[in-house]
């Protein structure tokens, strides 16, 4: 069928537009009481404007009952999907750990430096023994510093280390 007309303007029965949408003339008629459906005013037989009902009819397929657009929602699904990939390739290149990862890993070099620090006055008592006062300070400041150069001394392959030696994967 070639329209000749403005196409905006184009008027169906209720009967014909709910046969194209496989809906019932039921359904139509509540689409109309929705607004979704547009009546022709113009029309005394009840007829119904073909482009703006169609036009609303598909939009508010789009858009479920709780005012959710489809195309909005299913994008940020994808974009969640993205990311949570992104991620997962970021932790197989290693330059990213989980929380739990990174907690392990903390906790063991906390617990070694309270071990080498709990161990200091049994290391350097014999050596303080009889020395001066600004001597003790030296070999004590020598000693802490010596461990704490050793804390800072971060390595990336600690944490994967540590991910090999309790079991891997933290992927729950």
């Amino acid at each position: 069928m070639k329209v000749k007309e403005n196409i905006k303007e184009l008027t169906t029965s209720q009967y014909n537009l709910s046969k194209a949408l496989g809906l019932t003339p039921q359904r139509v008629n509540q689409l109309i009481d929705e607004g979704v459906v547009i009546r022709d005013e113009g029309d005394k037989s009840g007829g119904v404007m073909l482009f703006d009902s169609l036009k609303n009819y598909f939009s508010s397929k789009v858009t479920n009952a709780d005012g959710l657009d489809y195309w909005d929602e299913k994008a940020k699904h994808e974009k969640v999907k993205r990311e949570t990939s992104e991620l997962k390739l970021k932790k197989l290149d290693g330059s990213v750990y989980d929380a739990k990862t990174v907690e392990l890993a903390m906790t063991e070099q906390l617990v070694t430096l309270r071990i080498k620090l709990l161990g200091l006055p049994v290391k350097l008592t014999p050596q303080l023994e009889g020395k001066m006062k600004n001597e003790i300070y030296d070999l004590m400041t020598s000693e802490i510093e010596d461990i704490l150069n050793e804390l800072s001394e971060y390595d990336p392959k600690m944490i994967k280390e540590e991910v090999e030696d309790n079991g891997g994967d933290d992927d729950e």
